[in-house]
């Protein structure tokens, strides 16, 4: 489901997949620091059966990579599998999510600490398909909706997921290793600079978003 010029209707909803994620990128992780891209295609399983009436499956990747001056990075690579539209309008839809984390805390004070991790969850949901407007836009917009509803819901549960692997997990190895050193106040302060920054990596949510 590439941008093929024999294909305008496909080219159109390359377009608009590529307008939608680039929206989810700005929303959550703004425009100055992130880059995305999508990249569609047809899948094997198709035979070369055309998919101008949207009914079809195909396969996607949407990435996004979001990097900040000291060095600290998060990277989303999205890959969903979906099936086609079966008798009854439902859909299935597999997504395989990898999250690639780097963070680099810098407050004075503080003594140098970079987590560097990733975490990797497949999911898989059925959606129907409404058969009101069957022609190929319309599905395509519903399959824009379920996929764009299922990679938010599944980046979000992961980022809760990445404070309690990694936060927690490093200031269980930090007390460990320095019991003598460190001071009760000083590894709370630890492991505040470490989640605030995980958290601005990830929900960098602008401050219009709160105003909804």
């Amino acid at each position: 489901m590439e941008t093929h010029t024999d294909h305008p209707g496909q080219t159109r909803t390359f377009h608009s997949y590529k307008m939608v994620f680039d929206i989810y990128r700005d929303l959550y992780f703004g425009k100055s620091t992130s880059v995305s891209s999508v990249y569609l295609w047809d899948k094997e399983a198709n035979n070369g059966a055309n998919n101008n009436d949207g009914t079809a499956g195909f396969s996607g990747a949407f990435l996004i990579q979001n990097k900040v001056d000291n060095g600290s990075y998060w990277n989303s690579i999205h890959v969903v599998d979906v099936g086609r539209i079966e008798r009854g309008g439902m859909c299935h839809y597999k997504l395989t999510t990898t999250i690639l984390i780097s963070v680099s805390p810098s407050e004075l004070g503080m003594e140098s600490t970079r987590i560097t991790g990733s975490l990797v969850r497949q999911n898989d949901r059925e959606c129907k398909i409404s058969s009101q407007d069957s022609s190929s836009s319309s599905i395509g917009s519903q399959h824009i909706v379920n996929i764009g509803k299922f990679i938010e819901e599944v980046e979000t549960e992961m980022r809760k997921e990445m404070d309690s692997l990694y936060i927690q997990k490093t200031k269980n190895v930090v007390d460990m290793i320095r019991k003598d050193t460190m001071k009760p106040t000083q590894g709370q302060e630890h492991t505040r600079v470490l989640n605030e920054a995980v958290l601005a990596m990830a929900m960098n949510r602008k401050t219009k978003i709160s105003g909804k």
